[in-house]
């Protein structure tokens, strides 16, 4: 052999070495491409469970949300009702609180009356008493002479 031929031998050894060895590395990349498109499926998988979970939470929370706007509402007039109730109960009070003040003018007054002319009351009082005491005695009188 001469050393044209070992040249030969040894750049179609290196030749077959490198194509056996970029076949292989075209293997490992086509496995690694499997894997990633694979990987990448899963992603996609996941990504639309996550988006319909998200869905799903989002008409849940806006389900939600009507739900507090209503019982806001419900509240507010309720919150309303007493805020009337309370005007009610106030007025209710201002009047009371006249009525009291006339009514104890009332008693005042009938005080200072009673007091100014207390004398003339006992006079009255005893003309009365005076008085049912004679109609009394003419009236037994009265039977008395009937009887006889």
């Amino acid at each position: 052999m001469t050393w044209m031929e070992i040249i030969a031998l040894s750049a179609a050894v290196a030749f077959i070495i490198l194509v056996g060895f970029a076949v292989w590395t075209l293997i490992a990349a086509k496995r690694t491409l499997s894997k990633l498109g694979d990987a990448v499926d899963q992603m996609k998988h996941s990504v639309a469970n996550t988006a319909e979970q998200s869905d799903q939470l989002i008409m849940q929370v806006g389900r939600l949300t009507n739900d507090v706007h209503t019982q806001v509402q419900t509240l507010q007039s309720c919150f309303h009702s007493i805020d009337q109730a309370g005007a009610a109960i106030g007025d209710v009070a201002s009047a009371l609180r006249k009525a009291s003040s006339v009514m104890n003018q009332s008693i005042h007054g009938a005080e200072k009356v009673i007091h100014t002319h207390q004398k003339r009351l006992q006079d009255a009082i005893e003309w009365a008493t005076t008085g049912m005491e004679l109609w009394h005695r003419w009236q037994a009188h009265r039977n008395a002479k009937s009887d006889d």
